[in-house]
């Protein structure tokens, strides 16, 4: 610009002098000429001036431009900010509601857990339940059927508006057809609705709701109803999910107490006639102690009158053997050798029914005292020892450091008598019999085993009866009463002691004895 204006300048100059040489010079000539020359500097001076002002001015609006799309973006920026903030805000305020929804369910679910009755469960449905979940207005109802209703819970819901939904549900179908299909559905007054489902909104009145059934696997179903009474809080999919996740708490809670119900009827039941079978049992039993008590009084009297006229018997067969009535041919001496044989062998069957019967009466009191197991063992051998050498039986026994036996003098040995004469029946010619002693603790345990025949395990358990005898070939061949045995185990009993025996057939037998050692 400032080169324009002095070229432009330079040029009015020499024009200037150029018409001044063409005139007449004069002096008025020549002043005009310098102030026409001073005007044009002047207005080479303004027009510089003003080049450059308008230099500035294009400069300061390039950068009000500038400025001004700064601005425009800043504002943008803004708003932007200012969007996202709200959008954070709402956010964080959905989050929090959704936190507030997961510890309500929290909090519901240790309730639930107490609940004992699906009512209960049902009425578990409080104003802070509903408030946690963004909702206003709550109904839950227990379901005995899919076309009946019963409000167990109402949160926001009078009573008469409650009678009223109850009726509707029920007279539309909409109970119906949400207990066939439970999934959570969302009802908004701005959707286009069918007419049941908006007047269900109208009786409630407010502008969105959620309704779910609550369908367990046992026990009763239910419904439930949410609502908002505020237009500008929307319903979302967030809101079915929570409302899924709180009818499955809801259904399994009742699936618990309908289980714990049954289970309780069950105990109740089974308690009822465990204490019924008891009392038939303890009836059974008394019976039974009575007719035991019958039975040993029974065989205890015949016992006793058989001993009269046993005793006769035996007297006269012992008198006819001596000679006093005169001699005897050899057929007749045997016929009354066999008399008194036979009629010592019914002595012995008496006996031990008698003791059998007193043992188990309680007539018979077992002494304590120590016995010197020397002497106790001695007096056992003499009594075997004609039996062991007919059968060329070998007899060992082992003390292993016990010196004395707990017990009653007169009746412990005839546990070992018994024990060791039947070992000795069903023992074959050249067999062996041992008898142990080992003190366990607080307890002596005495041992009879022999290399006999054995016992199958189908007679072991019924070994101790009285009368009973294993159905075996070879015990066919042994003659016995199935005495000894039950009236071993009733001596061992009284003496506060158990016995036992193992045994395979074909390997002997072992039978334990266990008494007290002190």
């Amino acid at each position: 610009m400032s080169y324009l204006i002095y070229v432009v300048f330079t040029i009015g100059v020499l024009a200037t002098l150029l018409l001044t040489v063409g005139a007449n010079w004069s002096p008025h000539a020549a002043g005009m000429t310098m102030t026409l020359l001073g005007v044009l500097g002047y207005l080479a001076f303004k027009a510089e001036m003003a080049g450059r002002q308008l230099s500035e001015l294009g400069r300061q609006l390039s950068e009000l431009h500038r400025l001004q799309a700064a601005y425009d973006q800043l504002d943008q920026q803004t708003k932007l900010i200012i969007r996202t903030d709200l959008e954070l805000h709402r956010t964080q305020e959905e989050l929090d509601r959704r936190l507030a929804s997961l510890m309500s369910l929290h909090q519901l679910g240790r309730q639930l857990e107490v609940s004992l009755r699906p009512d209960e469960v049902f009425s578990k449905l409080d104003a802070a339940v509903v408030t946690n979940f963004g909702f206003s207005k709550g109904a839950i109802g227990m379901c005995a059927s899919l076309d009946a209703i019963q409000w167990c819970s109402l949160i926001g819901v009078s009573e008469p508006h409650a009678e009223a939904l109850r009726a509707h549900l029920q007279a539309s179908g909409l109970l119906k057809r949400v207990l066939t299909n439970p999934t959570p559905q969302v009802l908004r007054a701005i959707a286009s609705l069918e007419p049941a489902q908006q007047r269900l909104l109208d009786l409630l009145q407010v502008p969105a709701a959620v309704i779910a059934g609550i369908l367990p696997h046992s026990g009763p179903a239910g419904f439930l109803i949410l609502g908002r009474t505020s237009a500008g809080a929307a319903t979302s999919k967030a809101d079915e999910e929570l409302v899924a996740i709180l009818t499955n708490h809801l259904a399994i809670a009742v699936e618990n107490s309908a289980l714990y119900e049954e289970t309780w009827a069950s105990r109740r039941e089974l308690e009822r006639k465990v204490q019924e079978r008891t009392r038939e049992l303890a009836e059974a039993n008394a019976e039974l102690v009575r007719l035991n008590k019958a039975k040993s009084d029974f065989v205890s009297s015949v016992s006793h009158e058989l001993r009269t006229p046993l005793a006769a018997i035996k007297g006269y067969a012992s008198l006819l053997a001596s000679g006093q009535f005169g001699p005897l041919a050899k057929p007749q001496g045997e016929r009354v050798a066999k008399m008194e044989k036979h009629a010592d062998l019914l002595t012995q069957l008496i006996t031990n029914l008698l003791d059998i019967a007193r043992i188990e009466s309680g007539r018979v009191t077992m002494e304590r005292q120590p016995i010197p197991v020397e002497e106790f063992l001695n007096t056992i051998h003499d009594v075997i020892q004609p039996q062991l050498q007919a059968k060329h039986i070998r007899y060992t026994v082992d003390r292993d450091g016990v010196t004395a036996l707990v017990g009653d003098p007169q009746h412990l040995p005839r546990v070992f008598i018994n024990l060791l004469s039947n070992a000795i029946k069903y023992t074959p010619e050249k067999g062996a019999i041992r008898v142990g002693l080992k003190r366990e603790g607080p307890s002596i345990l005495a041992t009879v085993s022999d290399t006999g025949c054995g016992i199958g395990p189908e007679d072991l358990q019924k070994l101790f009866q009285e009368f009973y005898r294993a159905n075996d070939p070879i015990n066919q061949q042994v003659r016995g009463t199935g005495l000894g045995l039950a009236l071993v185990k009733r001596i061992v009993e009284a003496h506060q002691g158990r016995i036992a025996v193992t045994s395979e057939r074909g390997k002997g037998s072992t039978f334990s004895v266990t008494l007290p050692a002190e």
